[in-house]
């Protein structure tokens, strides 16, 4: 309501303030001085005084109606305490409804130590976010916050941030990891992190080892680093970054900053711990591993260069310099890879910055005198009595020592001089000149016979294994040794058969299905000339010419006649030796994985059990079912069929091979990656002659998917499937027909294969499956 400076009541003619003014005289004081007027003045200002305060109260009542207020506000404030401060202040993100009663995000800015307000909000609930701090700038309490907005309020909000120095995390530093489950990928390296920002980039220089199903590969790596520090509310701090695929994590120590502690790595492989420690400085010494290393020639030998450095750690990265003062006997390439070029010995020597390193390495050229195929790699013993094997290396089988393939002969270690080897399925035994007998490789079922579980976990399966020859405990001597898959057997002089492994199926033939780590008799009082092991049974001859087997029988291969005479395991079994069914008299015995083969004393071959790929070298009408399977199968011996009279005989995996009096090698049985090494893939129901005219005065069948022969010129052959290397001639290529392995002396006409890839070969991965189980038949 507005009150104006005129106010005229109508009725009545009265006027309130209509004062007029003429020239020279005072009206208004003339007519004051009237009694009437004087009286009629009184009347009007009483008139006037009620008028005013009708229209005060009119007023009055006009304020207390107004509309009440319907927004309120919110005062954000910053705290800001610590050191290294960002100059640059944070961001204030405010989420909700505004007064327009749209939605959306509202930001404003503000100082480190500042406040901002956000005004006309509707009441209700804002979600109060803030941003831009540096990374070493923890915010304290909630971020972001819920706060409530009233109408005519005004809410109070003060974000706490507490700064910590930055840490410069540029230079060197040395790290350890380990990470994979059950087995670990073991590595040493440096990292080089350089500060931008908030953050780091870098370098990574690394060597080290991963056990796959392939091998222990060479997981030595460069790659690039990203990382950033992280703040803790209470000051401490931690890092994380990437590199080479992997993402680290650890807690930084020291001031300044000098080690990297608790840590964590995860890769695709898996997780483990790692550490750090600040390196730097000049290099304090180099020394090479292994010290002294053996070679064959043609062969290849993988040195490392140690490098301390004056924090007293492993350091990875420097420029390593190396070289040989025979390059005649051996070279070297810039990694440290040792090529054998002829025998001798050279000295190799590593350099970094002032500092050197030397390491010794013999190489050899060696003849073999016997040559046997294992599941995945082979072995051969020298003139010297020296084991040398070649391959997977995944179960330690190689016995070097190591987890790693070999392309080429590697040597057995621990200096032993043995007269007779054995290669079984994923293990290898052999007897040394005392008649004591040593095991290597998969150790899952006790198979090594050491009593004590092995020293090492193998593959990414993580079995028990032996990477070296450890001793068949019970200090009995033996005259022989057979490797089969899950077991092993050996006789003594009198004839008398220990068998020890896996008893599942009544494999150790002593009347109980008993597994057992340590050498147990074979039931029977049998005096066995030979003996031999399969996957799941063993056979053994006596000296009167009669086969006698025992263990699993779902193949067919203990040569008795459909079932047996017990059950184990839900499958037809004998636990005890039961002879062969035809009455033969053999004078050889060769046990494979699911079949057997003997050769009688007229010259004819017979062979019983799995007949799936033809391995028996006969026209079969059985079946066996068992083990999950059903397959084409002789539960008798039957003629190998073709007309060939063989000198000796090899029963192997899905092959058979056998050479002929005058050195011609044979072979029968699947032939999917030439392990019959007639120069083609194709199956042989029968026996078909090896290619290359070699001539042969054994041959080995045991291999998966290879086979091998010795010559009558003491050189090894090997063929078939080459996937770890188990052919020996330094690739990885499939073999349809023999090729000689190398360390051997070059037979005439015969070009040397060069190995020197194989350093940057090492890691492929096998296609086939590679497994510590026996395949089933």
């Amino acid at each position: 309501m507005r009150v104006f400076g005129h106010a005229r009541r109508v009725e009545g003619d009265i006027r309130l303030g209509d004062v007029r003014h003429g020239s020279g005289v005072d009206h208004a004081a003339a007519a004051n001085n009237r009694p009437e007027t004087r009286a009629m003045n009184c009347d009007v200002r009483h008139r006037a005084r009620t008028l005013v305060a009708a229209v005060t109260l009119a007023a009055l009542a006009c304020k207390g109606t107004e509309s009440p207020p319907t927004t309120g506000r919110i005062q954000v404030t910053t705290a800001t305490t610590g050191a290294d401060l960002d100059p640059d202040g944070y961001a204030i993100t405010l989420q909700g409804d505004t007064a327009t009663g749209t939605s959306g995000n509202t930001m404003r800015q503000v100082a480190v130590q500042g406040t901002v307000t956000f005004s006309d909000l509707k009441p209700g609930g804002y979600s109060l976010a803030l941003g831009g701090a540096a990374a070493n700038c923890p915010v304290g309490g909630q971020n972001p916050r819920v706060v409530t907005v009233t109408a005519g309020g005004t809410a109070q909000v003060t974000f706490q941030i507490g700064c910590v120095q930055r840490v410069d995390m540029s230079g060197v530093w040395n790290f350890t990891e380990q990470f994979g489950s059950p087995l670990a990928c073991n590595d040493t390296g440096s990292f080089v992190f350089t500060t931008t920002g908030d953050g780091f980039t870098g370098s990574s220089d690394q060597v080290g080892t991963c056990d796959q199903q392939a091998g222990s590969v060479d997981n030595s790596l460069s790659a690039s680093v990203s990382g950033n520090p992280v703040y803790s509310a209470s000051g401490a701090v931690s890092v994380t970054f990437s590199s080479g695929g992997c993402f680290y994590a650890a807690d930084v120590v020291g001031t300044p900053p000098d080690h990297l502690t608790n840590g964590s790595v995860s890769c695709s492989s898996g997780s483990g711990p790692w550490a750090a420690v600040r390196g730097g400085g000049p290099i304090s010494s180099v020394t090479v591993t292994p010290a002294n290393r053996s070679v064959v020639a043609g062969g290849l030998a993988q040195l490392r260069a140690v490098l301390i450095d004056a924090s007293g750690s492993r350091r990875v990265g420097p420029t390593v310099i190396w070289s040989s003062d025979a390059s005649g006997v051996a070279t070297v390439d810039p990694s440290g890879v040792v090529f054998g070029v002829a025998p001798g010995s050279a000295t190799i020597t590593a350099g970094a910055e002032s500092k050197t390193g030397t390491a010794s390495v013999g190489v050899e050229v060696v003849t073999f005198t016997t040559v046997q195929a294992g599941a995945y790699h082979s072995c051969g013993l020298t003139t010297s009595g020296a084991a040398y094997c070649w391959g997977n290396g995944t179960y330690g089988q190689l016995g070097s020592g190591a987890k790693a393939n070999g392309l080429a002969p590697v040597l057995v270690t621990g200096g032993l001089t043995f007269t007779a080897i054995s290669v079984g399925g994923v293990h290898s035994c052999g007897l040394t000149t005392s008649g004591s007998a040593y095991c290597w490789g998969l150790n899952y079922w006790g198979e090594l016979g050491a009593l004590s579980p092995g020293g090492q976990v193998c593959s990414q399966d993580g079995v028990l294994c032996s990477v070296s020859p450890i001793p068949v405990v019970g200090g009995r001597v033996f005259s022989s040794v057979s490797a089969g898959w899950n077991q092993s057997c050996a006789l003594v002089s009198g004839g008398a058969a220990f068998c020890w492994g896996d008893d599942t199926y009544g494999a150790l033939g002593d009347g109980s299905t008993t597994s057992s780590t340590t050498p147990g008799a074979v039931t029977g009082n049998l005096a066995f000339v030979s003996i031999g092991t399969g996957a799941l049974s063993a056979c053994g001859l006596t000296a009167a010419g009669a086969a006698y087997c025992w263990g699993n029988n779902t193949a067919g291969q203990l040569g008795v006649g459909p079932g047996g005479p017990e059950t184990c395991s839900g499958e037809p079994c004998s636990t005890t030796p039961i002879a062969v069914s035809g009455g033969l008299t053999f004078t050889e015995l060769s046990v494979g994985y699911w079949q057997a083969c003997g050769r009688t004393s007229q010259g004819a071959t017979y062979c019983w059990g799995d007949n799936v790929d033809g391995q028996l070298g006969a026209t079969t009408t059985e079946t066996c079912t068992g083990l999950s399977a059903t397959v084409p199968c002789s539960t008798v011996p039957l003629p190998v069929e073709g007309g060939v009279t063989f000198a000796s005989v090899s029963a192997g995996s899905f092959q058979t091979c056998g050479a002929t009096a005058d050195g011609t090698g044979y072979c029968w049985g699947a032939n999917g990656d030439g392990q019959l090494g007639n120069g083609t893939t194709d199956f042989a129901p029968t026996p078909t002659p090896v290619a290359g005219g070699l001539s042969f005065a054994a041959l080995s069948a045991f291999g998966r998917w290879h086979s091998c022969g010795l010559t009558t010129a003491s050189l090894t052959y090997c063929w078939g499937y080459n996937g770890w290397g188990q052919v020996g001639n330094g690739t990885f290529d499939e073999v349809y027909q023999p090729v000689a392995v190398l360390g051997q002396a070059v037979p005439s006409g015969a070009t040397p294969v060069r190995a020197a890839r194989l350093a940057r070969r090492l890691i492929r991965v096998a296609s086939k499956p590679l497994s510590a189980r026996p395949p089933r038949p």
